[in-house]
């Protein structure tokens, strides 16, 4: 059977139902478009993820991290002195708007190559430079650092160009190039000072005493002292030479003469005395000894060891402890002055105290040993009587009763026990 022909009502209706269906789609369309908007709108953002600055600018506002101005918007941290804008980094920062914080952050970035001017140096071959040497100015708002380009060899005289890389915090380079002149250092060391020295037999020298050395670029140049042949123990003139030399090889010699003398009085010198006093020391003293001990040791040494002879001369304190020491007799001058030389060398504290000078003049010592100034006068006298560690009113009492034999002027010394 064939199908019954549609009439054109039906087709009609069926037509309106198509529109109507595809216009409640479009309506649900355009509903769901809105809605989504809406959505959008009501959540988009209100702050920048990010905010970039060149490194050396001015530190932005909150006004640069919104999307669209905000009055009610503030920054809760990140933009204030922490942030160093000289520095390539990320900053966090937090802002608040309406009572709601949102993050976002702030990008320092160096784009911009530093600026260099270099200058051209002279050396000497013995010398170096440095990259930072060779730069005359900087300008960048970073830190930089300098460095060379290879490894130029600089040893030899000539003229060099090198090439100096100038990077900065952001990993911007900069090459520039800078003239080095080479030259060679042919100017000798200069030795002042040198002069023909005089000693006693079997006593020490110091052969670089008051002798110095300078050079036009050596801070420290190394002085050596041939003394081949010296023989310090027997009487004779021996020559000696200074040599200095300085890095670059320049050598200079200075030539002098060491006269050795046969040990008087009149040659005495602080060598020869403290080294005999040494020698005593080694003898009369031992290493569990305490101050007290020692110096009590030496008193008695110089007391026994020390003939009394009047009129010797009281001008040189040297010359003094070489006759206590080597001749073993003398004055109280010579007394005071070979105490004063084992004192001294016995690392006791002491101290020269003289009586005020009248008909007679008398010298002894005064020594600390951590409990205050005592009187030690080793001198020997007619009645026996000595003064070891004796108290001030000691011996002023016998001072009185003698005819002011250590009368002296208290306001010379400190306070004395």
């Amino acid at each position: 059977m064939s199908r019954p022909r549609e009439s054109a009502r039906m087709r009609r209706a069926r037509r309106r139902r198509r529109i109507l269906i595809i216009k409640m789609i479009l309506i649900l369309i355009v509903i769901i478009l809105a809605v989504t908007g809406l959505i959008l709108f009501l959540n988009r953002p209100r702050v920048a993820e990010e905010v970039e600055r060149e490194a050396g600018s001015a530190l932005p506002t909150v006004s640069d991290f919104l999307v669209k101005d905000n009055a009610n918007a503030k920054i809760v941290s990140g933009l204030d002195d922490s942030v160093d804008m000289s520095v390539p980094g990320e900053y966090p920062v937090v802002i608040e708007i309406s009572g709601k914080e949102y993050n976002s952050v702030l990008r320092v970035v160096d784009t911009t190559k530093p600026q260099v001017t270099t200058k051209n140096v002279t050396i000497f071959t013995t010398g170096t430079v440095e990259p930072e040497d060779l730069i005359e100015s900087i300008e960048d708002v970073t830190a930089t650092t300098v460095a060379f380009v290879g490894s130029p060899d600089l040893s030899q005289a000539g003229s060099y160009e090198v090439t100096i890389a100038v990077t900065d915090a952001g990993g911007n380079t900069t090459e520039a190039t800078a003239q080095v002149e080479v030259v060679a250092d042919t100017e000798k060391p200069v030795i002042e000072g040198v002069e023909d020295i005089t000693i006693p037999a079997g006593t020490s020298v110091s052969y670089k005493r008051n002798v110095t050395v300078t050079d036009n670029l050596d801070e420290d140049v190394e002085l050596t002292v041939v003394t081949d042949g010296v023989d310090l123990n027997t009487v004779g003139d021996y020559p000696i030479t200074y040599i200095a030399t300085d890095s670059a090889g320049n050598v200079t010699e200075v030539s002098a003469v060491l006269h050795v003398e046969q040990a008087s009085v009149e040659n005495a010198t602080e060598d020869l005395v403290n080294a005999k006093a040494d020698e005593i020391l080694a003898q009369i003293t031992t290493e569990d000894m305490d101050q007290k001990e020692v110096a009590e040791a030496i008193f008695w040494w110089v007391h026994e060891n020390i003939g009394y002879k009047d009129g010797t001369p009281k001008t040189n304190w040297v010359q003094g402890a070489y006759r206590g020491l080597f001749e073993r007799q003398g004055d109280c001058y010579v007394y005071f002055a070979t105490s004063k030389c084992l004192l001294t060398q016995a690392g006791i504290k002491n101290m020269d105290i003289a009586k005020i000078p009248s008909r007679t003049n008398h010298y002894w010592n005064l020594i600390d040993l951590g409990e205050g100034w005592y009187h030690f006068d080793a001198t020997r006298r007619k009645d026996g009587t000595y003064f070891f560690y004796t108290s001030d009113e000691e011996l002023m009492e016998y001072s009185r009763n003698h005819n002011g034999s250590h009368n002296y002027d208290p306001s010379q010394y400190p306070e004395i026990q």
